[in-house]
C-alpha cells in the first residue's frame, strides 16, 4: 500500500510538472483589455493569443515583454489570412514591440501584422540591450523611422532570429528602410524584403561591428535615394548573405550591394545566391573585403510577379514565388542540411527538391485537381452569361483551404462566384463569359482549346487543372 501511496504522489507530482511547462493562456481581447495587459499577467512559458482584429492605442503599441519567456502570437500564425487580420496598428505614435530586457530566443511574437509605427530607431520593432528574441511569421508593414523603417537591432548581444516574414513598404529618414543592425548579430532567414526606401540601404544598413546573416531571403524592388538599393554594409561590419535573391533593387549609386568604410575593414561575404549584375555590381570601398563564395548566379529569377516601386515609392505588390524553370530552383548548396522542421515563408519544407532552392521561397510543383467545365462547345452567338467550372480536390486537400482570391482562368480571369460543398470536396466556380471570350481570342482559335485553371491554398500549396473544350468560329 505504501508503494501505491508514493506512486501516486509521484504521478501527481509529474502531472503538475507536465502542466506548469505548459503555461497558461491568454486570450486578447476576451480576458485583457490589450495586449500589454496580458503580457503584464504572464508568467514564463505562458502564452498570449490575439484574437483577429485591429489593436491600437495605449497598451498595443510600445508593448515589452519585460524579459519574459512567453509567447504573442495570433489564433494561426500559419495562416496567412490570420496573420493579415491581425493588426497591431500604431497609427503613427510609437513603436509596435520593444525588446531591451535581455529576451532570449524563448521570447516569441509570432504571427501578427504590424503597421503604422514610428520611432527615432525601429519603426514597427526595436530589440536593444542584449536582447535576442524570436520574431516568426510576422508582416512588417508601412512603418517608418529616422533608422531602420521596420527593425531595428543594436548592442554586440543583440541577436533576434527573424524568420519566414514579409518585411514591405517601410521607410527610414537616413538609414535602413527595412532593417537597421547596429553592432549586432540578427539572423534574417527565410524571408520577403521587398518596397521598403531609405537614402542609405533600401533594405538593410549594417553599421559598426557584428555579424548579420541573411539568408534564404528574397530582396527585391527596395530603393535607395543615394547608396545601396539593397544591402549597405559600412564601418567594420561583416554581413554574410547565401540562398538569398537580390534582384530589381534601385539606388542612385550602387543598386544592389555597397561596402564602405571610415578607416574600419569592412567585409561581405556572399555564397549561393542570385545577384542581379553579379560580383561587378558591389561597390566596394579601398580596404573592403568582398568574398565571393561559390554558387553565386546572375540570371533573371523568373517570380510570378517582380513588383513595381513608383517615382514617389508607392510599392504595387509582387509576387515573389519562383515559376517553374527558375534558375533558383534547385541551386543552392549540395550539402545544405535544414534545420529540424525548417520551412520557407509559406511553410513548405525545406527541402522539397534535389537541393535547397535560393530565395525564400521553396519551388512546390503544383497538385493536380480534376477540372469539368460547362458548356463542352462555347459559341460566341450563345446569350449565356456563365463559364461554369468544378474544381474536385484530392482527398488529402481540403476545399476549405482554398484563397478564392487566387483562382485564375489561363492567368487572366477571376471568377465571379463561387460555391464551395465541403462534404464533396469539390468548388464551384462562375466565370463571366464575355470576359472569357474576349480573353481567348476566337481569331487565333482552331475549333479547340485548353482551359486551365490555377489557385492556392492558405499553407501555400498551389493546383492546376485543364480541361479542353470547343469553340464555334463565326458562320460555323
Amino acid at each position: 500500500m505504501a508503494n501505491k501511496g508514493i506512486r501516486k504522489v509521484a504521478c501527481f507530482i509529474v502531472v503538475l510538472i507536465a502542466n506548469s511547462a505548459l503555461g497558461t493562456i491568454h486570450y486578447v481581447p476576451q480576458d485583457y483589455n490589450n495586449i500589454q495587459d496580458a503580457i503584464n499577467a504572464c508568467q514564463d512559458l505562458d502564452t498570449v493569443v490575439i484574437e483577429p482584429g485591429k489593436y491600437a492605442g495605449p497598451g498595443n503599441r510600445e508593448i515589452n515583454f519585460r524579459g519574459k519567456a512567453i509567447t504573442i502570437r495570433s489564433t494561426d500564425p500559419s495562416n496567412s489570412q490570420i496573420i493579415s487580420k491581425t493588426i497591431i496598428d500604431c497609427e503613427g505614435h510609437g513603436r509596435g514591440f520593444v525588446f531591451n530586457m535581455a529576451e532570449k530566443a524563448d521570447s516569441t511574437l509570432s504571427g501578427l501584422t504590424i503597421t503604422n509605427g514610428y520611432g527615432l530607431l525601429g519603426g514597427a520593432i526595436y530589440c536593444y540591450n542584449n536582447s535576442s528574441p524570436s520574431i516568426k511569421n510576422c508582416v512588417i508593414n508601412n512603418n517608418s523611422a529616422v533608422i531602420g523603417g521596420g527593425i531595428t537591432c543594436t548592442g554586440s548581444n543583440t541577436k533576434p532570429r527573424i524568420v519566414n516574414c514579409n518585411i514591405t513598404a517601410n521607410s527610414a529618414l537616413v538609414g535602413g528602410g527595412g532593417c537597421y543592425f547596429n553592432v549586432s548579430s540578427p539572423i534574417i532567414k527565410n524571408c520577403i524584403v521587398s518596397g521598403n526606401t531609405a537614402p542609405y540601404g533600401g533594405a538593410f544598413y549594417s553599421h559598426y561591428t557584428g555579424n548579420p546573416l541573411i539568408s534564404n531571403c528574397t530582396v527585391s524592388q527596395n530603393k535607395a535615394s543615394n547608396l545601396a538599393g539593397a544591402v549597405y554594409c559600412y564601418d567594420s561590419s561583416n554581413v554574410m548573405v547565401t540562398h538569398s535573391i537580390l534582384w530589381g533593387n534601385t539606388a542612385l549609386y550602387a543598386s544592389q550591394i555597397k561596402v564602405g568604410n571610415s578607416g574600419a575593414a569592412t567585409t561581405i561575404q556572399i555564397s549561393y545566391s542570385n545577384l542581379q549584375g553579379g560580383r561587378e555590381n558591389i561597390v566596394s570601398d579601398d580596404n573592403c573585403n568582398v568574398e565571393w563564395g561559390q554558387g553565386n548566379i546572375d540570371t533573371d529569377p523568373n517570380f510570378v510577379n517582380l513588383g513595381f516601386l513608383s517615382d514617389n515609392n508607392i510599392e504595387t505588390t509582387g509576387d515573389y514565388h519562383l515559376l517553374d524553370g527558375s534558375p533558383c530552383i534547385d541551386a543552392g548548396d549540395p550539402d545544405f542540411v535544414a534545420e529540424p522542421s525548417e520551412t520557407d515563408i509559406d511553410g513548405n519544407p525545406r527541402i522539397s527538391g534535389k537541393k535547397i532552392d535560393i530565395g525564400a521561397d521553396e519551388f512546390v510543383p503544383p497538385f493536380a485537381v480534376v477540372v469539368k467545365i460547362t458548356p463542352k462547345v462555347l459559341n460566341p452567338r450563345s446569350k449565356g452569361g456563365w463559364i461554369i467550372c468544378t474544381i474536385q480536390f484530392p482527398d488529402e486537400h481540403s476545399v476549405s483551404d482554398v484563397i478564392t482570391d487566387t483562382i485564375f482562368l489561363n492567368e487572366k480571369v477571376q471568377p465571379v462566384s463561387y460555391t464551395t460543398d465541403e462534404k464533396a470536396n469539390n468548388l464551384v466556380i462562375k466565370f463571366d463569359r464575355n470576359v472569357t471570350q474576349q480573353m481567348l481570342n476566337p481569331k487565333d482559335l482552331e475549333g479547340e482549346m485548353t482551359l486551365t485553371v490555377t489557385g492556392e491554398l492558405i499553407d501555400g500549396a498551389k493546383f492546376i487543372g485543364s480541361e479542353i473544350i470547343r469553340f464555334l468560329t463565326k458562320g460555323k
